[in-house]
């Protein structure tokens, strides 16, 4: 089969992932903790979850006004549900609504602290006075209407400190007080006219005391979660702080393990080739193994070092350039060949000139642990097909293709994570560190590349990597 053909022909029983170049990233700087109390972020979100509550307030009203103008039934006519008020004010709240929902499209910024408090506070007072209006007509003494106030006193409660909640607590009984007070001088009406004036005010005193009692427990209950969640924000700066100063030991002391390990490596092969004289048969396998797992902890070290630099948010961030996707390949296939025909997997590559512009060393990073995975993870005398081919506006795609062993379907979304491997890759290959796609993983979500896997057990592997034509970001410095 043509190289082409054998890149492009698929592959039976096929299990199929993409890796969306859109995901977060998997690590970044630590957060700050911040207040819970008038946050910016907090404050718009508060504003914004105002009015989609709202909305639906809106929607009941005008439902209930349709109602009340078209349905005459004894049920509407003992809620006062009449079209004359009902309309209104949800046709005034809805245009009020319309405005707040304008003004909160923007992402809130730090300077706007101040306007979205405003905002907040002008949607709460315009509320109550609405709710009023709905209060006095739905019965401000004769009906449970006004416990209808519970509700904002209870989000006012929860989103706000003790004293802000008690302002929109003393607004609401002040209106309602009112609305009662006023009616009261207008005179009772009806069965109303045989109930002492005093009455009316004194049930709604009760009802203030009412609310009274549950803001002081509301607001008791909220203020614990909110010193709670600031513990707990407090608790995981530190946990990241301490996290990321482990990290940076790690790193550090990884790096200086690096040139030791070198070093070793260098004098086990001067023993080998007999620089200190010849060794005894024995002692010859011994130093092999030896170098094995030296190499093979390098490789380990030097993965480890580009992940960490891939997600150090102190690395400087290294400009794209113009390169050759070809002459990449053709670099990495030339350095890789030895340990392929080691394998004793042969290598057929059909690369077309392919100019783009990205970071030359993640996409060298990226392509040589494509490969040399299909090296590894090939059977002896497998052959792994290498594709480069140019697209529209400076992309290309690249393709890397084997015929190993495969990866069992139910394991594909994993293979991407840190030190994750199958129990058949880990006894196919058991020297594999694990990090190799995890950092393929981290590339492409830093350039914007498109990468698709494409596997079946026992019948080999496809890695697609398509990279834009305008990378979305170039990413940090990576390597050591």
């Amino acid at each position: 089969m043509p190289p082409a053909e054998a890149c492009d022909a698929p592959l039976p029983e096929l299990a199929v992932y993409r890796l969306a170049h859109g995901e977060a990233p998997v690590a970044g700087p630590a957060h700050e903790p911040v207040s819970l109390d008038w946050n910016v972020e907090l404050l718009h979100q508060n504003a914004a979850w105002f009015c989609r509550l709202r909305w639906l307030v809106i929607g009941v009203l005008a439902v209930a006004g349709a109602a009340a103008s078209g349905w005459d039934s004894p049920f509407l006519r003992g809620l006062h549900l009449r079209p004359g008020w009902l309309l209104p004010v949800a046709a005034l709240l809805g245009a009020m609504n319309l405005a707040y929902a304008a003004l909160l499209r923007r992402p809130p910024a730090r300077q706007e602290a101040v306007k979205l408090r405003r905002l907040l506070w002008v949607q709460i007072a315009v509320d109550l006075v609405a709710l009023t209006v709905v209060v006095h007509f739905l019965g401000s003494t004769d009906s449970a209407a006004p416990f209808m106030y519970l509700f904002h006193l209870i989000l006012a409660c929860i989103f706000f400190p003790p004293r802000q909640s008690l302002v929109v607590t003393l607004l609401a009984a002040f209106l309602h007080l009112a609305d009662v007070g006023l009616g009261s001088l207008a005179g009772p009406v009806g069965d109303a006219a045989d109930v002492s004036p005093a009455f009316p005010m004194l049930r709604s005193l009760g009802n203030v005391s009412i609310w009274a009692v549950i803001w002081y427990l509301a607001s008791k209950l909220a203020r614990a979660v909110r010193d709670r969640d600031r513990e707990l924000a407090a608790a995981n700066a530190r946990l990241v702080a301490s996290c990321d100063e482990r990290a940076r030991h790690m790193l550090q002391t990884t790096h200086q393990l690096k040139a030791p390990f070198a070093a070793i490596h260098a004098n086990i092969q001067l023993l080998l080739a007999g620089i200190c004289g010849p060794l005894p048969p024995k002692a010859v396998d011994v130093v092999r193994r030896m170098a094995a797992r030296c190499l093979a902890l390098s490789q380990q070290i030097q993965d480890m070092i580009q992940l960490a630099n891939l997600r150090s948010a102190a690395q400087s961030n290294p400009g794209a350039a113009e390169l050759d996707v070809a002459e990449l390949l053709a670099r990495t296939i030339s350095r890789l060949q030895p340990t392929a025909t080691a394998r004793g997997v042969r290598i057929d590559p059909d690369l077309t000139p392919a100019p783009v512009r990205a970071v030359e060393d993640h996409l060298r990073m990226v392509v040589d642990n494509l490969l040399s995975n299909a090296i590894n993870y090939s059977h002896e005398g497998g052959l792994v097909t290498v594709g480069c081919q140019p697209r529209a506006n400076r992309g290309a795609r690249l393709l890397v293709a084997d015929q190993g062993i495969g990866i069992p379907k139910e394991k594909l979304p994993r293979i991407f994570e840190d030190y994750f491997r199958t129990n058949e890759a880990a006894h196919h290959n058991p020297s594999s560190t694990g990090l190799g796609l995890a950092i393929v993983r981290d590339v492409t979500r830093l350039a914007g590349m498109d990468l698709e896997v494409e596997t079946a057990v026992g019948r080999g592997t496809r890695f697609t990597l398509t990279i834009p034509p305008s990378p979305v970001t170039s990413g940090r410095a990576a390597n050591p």
